[in-house]
């Protein structure tokens, strides 16, 4: 049995998803540790063989899906095929830039109760990105992300939000964590049960760890182990016209669901 299962759900990103499986393969040197690719592409046939072909020298398993079931069903799809007692969740576009994750692996031994971990991202710049949060209040993302944050308490609505007062140079328990990056304890997934599948995309990860928090299980960020994600969070566009983006309409759609499922 291995220590660790590294986790990608793709979508239609061959390329990213080996480059993250190659940063896994030059850093985990230290624990044992398979990877395990999910697709839900729908790949034709000569697609398919790309696929295969890209990924085989990486020595990753793959599990097809027959159709995109979101983010949550991808993650959900591998967990019966997982034997580590943890797992890590990373997103194609993710790499890993040190050897520290075995660190967090060792802390997570080390607490019982510790069901889900975030590491430290980072963006291509070196900069921190916000990847714990506090949960969100039902008007959260409107001051947030949406030509609402110029109202004048849309600030203080934002810094608790993203945590502004956070140092993240400290480990510390925090609400929850990016579904992108997340180390988990799979005796907790057998225990508290695996993600939503309403959440086709967005909300799945704090819906997740919310349930985690309330069924005895803690969350924290630890920022020894960084990951690099390039590129900026996509979600509510500025303006009425937002709405006609498919992303903006997953992450409203996600929200409705995640505020109903927690009585707002």
């Amino acid at each position: 049995m291995t220590d660790l299962s590294i986790v990608i759900v793709e979508y239609f990103c061959i390329d990213d998803t080996v480059k993250a499986l190659e940063s896994a393969e030059q850093y985990l040197t230290d624990i044992s540790w398979e990877a395990i690719v999910v697709s839900n592409s729908e790949y034709n046939i000569k697609e398919i063989d790309s696929f295969t072909k890209a990924i085989q020298h990486t020595q990753a398993r793959i599990i097809r899906n027959e159709c995109n079931g979101g983010y949550a069903g991808g993650v959900n799809r591998v967990m019966p095929e997982i034997n580590s007692p943890f797992i890590f969740l990373l997103n194609p576009d993710g790499r890993l830039v040190d050897s520290n994750l075995s660190l967090l692996v060792q802390e997570m031994q080390s607490q019982p109760k510790l069901a889900v971990m975030g590491p430290k991202v980072i963006d291509e710049t070196g900069e921190i990105q916000p990847s714990c949060r506090r949960f969100p209040r039902p008007y959260t993302f409107l001051l947030v992300r949406s030509f609402l944050r110029r109202l004048p308490n849309a600030p203080k609505e934002k810094a608790r939000y993203l945590m502004e007062d956070f140092d993240r140079q400290k480990p510390q328990k925090v609400d929850w964590v990016s579904g992108g990056a997340m180390l988990l304890r799979t005796e907790a997934v057998n225990k508290v049960g695996q993600m939503d599948e309403r959440y086709f995309l967005y909300m799945e990860d704090v819906d997740w760890c919310r349930t985690f928090w309330n069924k005895g299980w803690q969350v924290a960020y630890d920022p020894r182990a960084i990951i690099l994600h390039a590129g900026r969070h996509s979600s509510i566009s500025n303006g009425i016209l937002g709405i006609f983006n498919q992303t903006t309409r997953w992450h409203l759609n996600s929200m409705w669901k995640y505020f109903c499922k927690w009585r707002w």
